[in-house]
């Protein structure tokens, strides 16, 4: 029953665009759903910022001639047109509404270029009839969906036009949400990475690799970070954290705490707890109610003689992962107090320090990590205390990438890690 299809279709699009296709993706499922359900064959041209059309997806299962373009065919630039043209593509977005071809014209009576090209294409899907509609948006066109039938015997009919302009319409609204979605995910994106530090200090004997993991399921900014100050006395001094929150003032004050601490410990390093507990004060003399973070901030020495070390205050963080270059992955624990921004009255517990081995690696890390929807987090702790020991010996960089594919592969929020490692 083809009445049937619309709403059918119209979840099918909105489940794929669910399923982190991209805007991209959603059109070429969108053509799959049409040819699986309505067509032989379907052929999707976008526009750009310049007016000009792309032909962007084809996709089929009619034999047509054996110079038909095959699914997944490179994007192409189609010939300018002049006002009059009577290409399909001109003529739906001149009318503003679907347009039945119930007699695909030769090419050779083509009058422009790209009536031309269209019309070859339909020659070569071995096209009989075509339904051609806009792809709109907000009023305006960004596109075109031409749908293709190549058995005479099932031909497209008028019966069938509002039915066809019904579909696209309502997978342009899915399609146009998804590119948006695409925009503000790369702003997002590009946003949260410029408020990151563009390089990491090398003290030897420590080397550092971060890696910010975006979340797949939205496109907003957040209060992950990560941050490392080579101090003066030649020690490291690093950190990763979280403010609660995933949009611009979350984002926002991510920078700005992550500034603050800078500033604090190249004016006057000091145990990290004291570090920690200065700059709890200061976020509370901002007077904005209802800021909170969680940080885990360290400092790695190496003396003049004797073990490298870490010292470090945690403020309601998951704890950092120390991975033995041949033992097992434990978590460290001490130096615990609350999250900023919660009491500053309630003391902070002194400084944890623990010794470095040459080739050990410790892991700061945020939240995004170790949780998954409806389940306990002492999962999420040994799933990742196993992995990290199972990846010891790799090289930062490998160590860091394969954690997260194994650990987080579903991304369902960011994710910001720092490894320091004593090589």
């Amino acid at each position: 029953m083809e009445e049937a299809i619309p709403l059918r279709l119209l979840a099918d699009v909105t489940n794929a665009l669910r399923a982190g296709r991209g805007w991209e993706g959603s059109l070429r499922r969108l053509a799959e759903l049409l040819v699986e359900r309505l067509a032989d064959w379907c052929v999707i041209d976008l526009l750009d910022d310049r007016g000009r059309a792309r032909r962007a997806v084809v996709t089929g299962r009619g034999a047509g001639r054996s110079d038909s373009p095959r699914p997944g065919e490179p994007s192409r630039l189609l010939p300018s047109w002049p006002q009059g043209s009577a290409a399909p593509l001109a003529q739906v977005l001149r009318r503003g509404t679907a347009l039945l071809i119930s007699d695909v014209p030769s090419p050779e009576r083509a009058a422009d270029p790209l009536e031309r090209a269209q019309l070859e294409l339909l020659a070569r899907l071995g096209a009989t009839t075509a339904i051609a509609c806009p792809l709109e948006a907000g009023g305006r066109p960004f596109g075109v969906i031409i749908v293709a039938r190549t058995e005479a015997g099932r031909p497209f009919t008028e019966a069938q036009v509002p039915l066809i302009e019904s579909l696209a319409h309502q997978g342009a609204l899915v399609v146009d949400n998804a590119r948006l979605y695409g925009q503000q995910y790369d702003i997002a994106m590009h946003l949260q990475r410029s408020l990151l530090p563009d390089t990491l200090p090398d003290v030897h004997p420590f080397r550092l690799v971060a890696r910010y993991s975006p979340a797949h399921s939205y496109a907003e900014v957040g209060g992950d970070w990560y941050d490392a100050i080579a101090l003066r006395d030649g020690s490291l001094a690093c950190t990763v954290g979280d403010v609660a929150g995933h949009d611009v003032r979350a984002t926002a004050r991510m920078s700005q705490l992550r500034h603050m601490l800078r500033a604090l410990v190249l004016d006057r390093p000091g145990p990290p707890d004291e570090v920690v507990r200065r700059l709890d004060r200061a976020l509370e003399m901002l007077n904005e109610p209802g800021v909170t973070a969680t940080l885990v901030f360290g400092v790695a020495r190496q003396p003049a003689a004797g073990p490298s070390s870490l010292a470090w205050s945690n403020a309601g963080h998951p704890p950092p992962l120390l991975v033995h270059p041949r033992g097992r992955a434990r978590f460290l624990t001490g130096g615990e107090g609350l999250p900023l921004g919660v009491d500053t009255d309630v003391p902070r517990g002194a400084a944890a320090t623990a010794p470095l081995l040459p080739g050990s690696l410790v892991l700061l890390y945020t939240d995004g990590l170790i949780e998954r929807r409806g389940e306990d987090l002492s999962i999420g702790f040994e799933r990742l205390r196993g992995e990290a020991g199972n990846l010891r010996g790799l090289a930062p960089d490998r160590f860091l990438d394969a954690l997260v594919e194994r650990v987080a592969p579903a991304r369902d929020d960011d994710i910001a890690l720092l490894a320091l490692w004593n090589h």
